[in-house]
């Protein structure tokens, strides 16, 4: 049997942890050509939410592109990246879909290859890197607007993991071209995606960034509790294992109900009591436990590359049961003898660059769960 808590990847269909209310939300914008913001923390399963999404408004009639951002390093995988899309998009014979492609992106030279046993097909495409790429931007930026008016039907593009256009975009010239068409599209829905929630407000917050006001800001949290227990108990219950409320209360409060963590403590408990299929509130410290053991090597890498400040405040962090903690008071710098707050701004500005703390609305949160109960453990 299939364990049904899934983790680490892209999941969808039934092990798709609800948000329903999320996923009707962005149903209505994309019906609406509205632009949208989606940025959340690392892990907060917005890629599976968006592509649930995706499924469900295809399902519909709609035109849909999903484009990653997080392994494109440059202009040209850029474009490589969007025009495959474009390419995604066109149907019927061979000959008609390149015709269709050379009409949408004439600026780029398509050509078919085989990938793999199976013969399958895939359009990649040629251009001369150094040639002024603003009129190749231009084509691709319409493209999809341009299919919408010719089929009668809206569209969506989503950007994942936009910040990371910062790394390569340095002078800002695609972020310009894309504002300068997308905002004439009227059919089309743009949705950008991010989890580097400085860079994404960088972006979006900045005046005097192009994308300033471009769109609607969908904060992403955590999954309700209610809807989260409610998912943990049927999928527990749907494959024989029998639980109560108080132990999916208590792996929620473990995993303080961050999606990621919440699965993989699931996961680890269902692999662990396949014999007995009976899920106690007793079991989750075992269970925790082994993820301390699986992550060990992970954790004593961070913990290795970090200067004695950035360890000082984090096992400081790690004891607070607050979330909304004030790392700069002088309370808490007093309580944990970390010394001045100029000190511990250069500790927290390291651990936000390594990305083991990230910033919220209300002060400072550790990317990783287990990592913080690891620390408690010291």
């Amino acid at each position: 049997m299939e364990n049904p808590f899934v983790y680490g990847k892209v999941v969808r269909g039934k092990y798709f942890a609800d948000r329903e209310a999320e996923i009707a939300e962005l149903r209505n914008d994309i019906a609406s050509s509205q632009n949208v913001i989606v940025f959340s923390p690392r892990r907060y399963g917005k890629t599976s939410l968006i592509l649930e999404v995706l499924d469900r408004v295809k399902a519909e009639g709609l035109l849909t592109c999903y484009i990653d951002l997080f392994k494109v390093t440059s202009q040209e995988t850029f474009i490589a990246a969007y025009a495959r899309e474009v390419a995604r998009l066109q149907g019927g014979r061979i000959q008609t879909m390149l015709k269709k492609i050379r009409d949408l992106l004439p600026r780029l030279v398509p050509k078919v290859v085989m990938k793999g046993e199976k013969v399958d097909l895939e359009v990649e495409f040629e251009f001369d890197p150094r040639a002024d790429k603003g009129p190749l931007f231009d084509d691709l930026f319409e493209a999809v607007a341009t299919m919408s008016l010719q089929t009668g039907k809206k569209a969506v593009v989503v950007f994942d993991e936009f910040q990371e256009i910062t790394g390569w975009d340095v002078k800002g010239q695609i972020e310009r071209q894309m504002r300068t068409h997308f905002q004439m599209h009227e059919s089309v829905s743009y949705i950008f995606m991010g989890s580097k929630r400085h860079l994404m407000q960088e972006l979006f917050r900045n005046k005097n960034r192009p994308f300033y006001r471009f769109g609607k800001h969908f904060p992403l949290g955590k999954i309700p509790k209610d809807e989260f227990a409610e998912f943990i108990q049927r999928h527990f219950e749907e494959t024989g294992y029998q639980t109560d409320l108080d132990a999916i209360r208590e792996i929620l409060h473990v995993a303080d109900d961050h999606p990621y963590y919440t699965q993989l403590l699931c996961h680890i408990l269902w692999d662990r009591k396949r014999q007995e299929k009976v899920i106690a509130k007793e079991d989750i410290y075992l269970a925790v436990q082994e993820v301390f053991m699986r992550e060990a090597h992970a954790f004593h890498d961070i913990w290795d590359m970090l200067p004695l400040k950035s360890r000082q405040l984090l096992v400081a962090l790690a004891k607070e049961d607050s979330p909304q903690v004030r790392p700069f008071s002088s309370g808490f710098l007093q309580k944990h003898n970390l010394g001045s707050a100029s000190s511990v701004q250069r500790a927290i500005t390291r651990l936000l660059e390594e990305e083991v703390l990230e910033k919220t609305n209300g002060g400072y949160q550790f990317t990783d769960v287990f990592f913080k109960r690891w620390l408690r453990q010291m």
